[in-house]
């Protein structure tokens, strides 16, 4: 059990004994359990809320990187569709944060709502319907934003990838940032990233990928990637590029990759195995060198990655090698911009002062900066948010410049 909110001696719960998350009822005693009769769902389900009256249980669905609310009745099992707006509920990447919605005293829904274009705000949802009737806290002002899409692409092996896109003002070919999640195991939604609205506003196509390894996409997609990882989220991050291309959205010389965290390795990683493809590369609080960030890790975290590779370095060297982005230095050819923090845990200092040693040795392009901070993100509050994102903006724009001169 995952989760749990309780109304006397029962238990509403989270169960992911099939595979996927499933709610049910658990009366602690009497030790009694009851499966919630949902039918076939593609993706996760779990409980939200319970109405003050016991009678029915809030549900969000998530699959293909959609979250869906439904209604089920306690009494008569049935389940409603919520026509709720399209977006995001919560702050979530990750399917098991909070998604942000429950049943008001006022008889309706609250949500904490976002999308791509709408920073988060409160909101109110006919209960019965799942149609916004207000705007309970509504979000400061902002600019004008771009609205993603839904997009599908197969990538080399033939399984579908699923990836946001964003489109700036105009009509194309643009220049493109193809952009790697962390994690791996979160997943991208409809949400409001303004990282991305700063590149969509400054003329870039923008398109986030879930490849492999990401949630809601079922087991066996999020599995996929353990014994090798690296592998299948470089190619299908490949293929991504490869897809803007071919729908005459993004110019192939200037097509970007940027992530932070596991995304950065991503990004690290697909610049050496693939070096023809890329105009640069920009990489936050990255690992360049698997094998010695292992050594730093703390023990907690040791385990985590052991089972991603199935082995320790010493068990699995050539698994080790292949996902390590060091070992494709010599063949990286596009100039990387790197933001790291000294005080990480996670992504240690010292594996990437290795990294960039190496590409420095080689004369390589790349530009690291160096922050007092941990493992930072690209929301970052005290304006350093925005400082990276002038850093990443000014290194893409200089790349660009300096490849129309030459």
């Amino acid at each position: 059990m995952l989760f749990s909110i309780r109304i006397g001696t029962q238990l509403l719960a989270t169960t992911n004994r099939t595979g996927y998350s499933r709610p049910l009822l658990w009366d602690v005693r009497t030790n009694d359990r009851i499966d919630l009769a949902l039918g076939e769902f593609e993706g996760d389900v779990v409980p939200v809320d319970w109405s003050s009256d016991g009678n029915a249980v809030l549900l969000c669905e998530f699959a293909q990187g959609v979250q869906q609310l439904r209604v089920y009745d306690l009494g008569s099992g049935m389940l409603r569709r919520l026509a709720h707006p399209s977006g995001t509920f919560g702050y979530a990447v990750s399917f098991f944060s909070d998604p942000g919605a429950y049943f008001a005293p006022t008889g309706e829904i609250f949500a904490l709502w976002n999308d791509a274009a709408n920073p988060p705000r409160l909101i109110a949802l006919d209960a019965q319907t799942g149609a916004q009737t207000r705007t309970v806290l509504a979000a400061g002002e902002v600019p004008p934003g771009h609205a993603w899409r839904s997009v599908r692409f197969s990538s080399s092996d033939g399984a579908l990838i699923h990836g946001w896109l964003g489109v700036p003002r105009g009509t194309g070919e643009f220049p493109a940032i193809v952009h790697a999640h962390g994690g791996p195991n979160v997943v991208m939604t409809n949400t409001f990233s303004a990282p991305a609205q700063a590149w969509l506003d400054h003329g870039f196509a923008y398109l986030t990928v879930n490849y492999r390894g990401s949630t809601t996409f079922g087991r066996a997609f999020q599995e996929g990637v353990v014994g090798r990882p690296g592998y299948w989220e470089v190619e299908d991050l490949v293929a991504a590029r490869a897809w803007l291309v071919a729908q005459g959205i993004a110019r192939p010389e200037h097509v970007f990759l940027q992530g932070w965290s596991y995304g950065g390795l991503l990004v690290l990683l697909a610049l050496g195995k693939y070096p023809q493809l890329w105009a640069g590369g920009l990489a936050g609080v990255a690992i360049g060198d698997c094998v010695a960030a292992y050594q730093e890790l703390p023990e907690r975290l040791k385990a985590v990655v052991v089972r991603r590779y199935g082995g320790t370095p010493d068990e699995q060297p050539e698994r080790w090698k292949e996902g390590s982005p060091i070992t494709y230095a010599e063949q990286i050819s596009a100039p990387i911009l790197i933001i790291q923090g000294r005080l990480d845990a996670r992504c240690p200092a010292r594996q990437l002062e290795q990294y960039e040693a190496r590409l420095r040795a080689l004369g390589k392009a790349i530009e690291v900066h160096w922050l007092e901070t941990g493992h930072v993100g690209p929301r970052a509050e005290g304006g350093q948010g925005i400082a990276y994102q002038e850093l990443m903006l000014r290194f893409a724009n200089r790349v660009i410049q300096q490849a129309r001169v030459g």
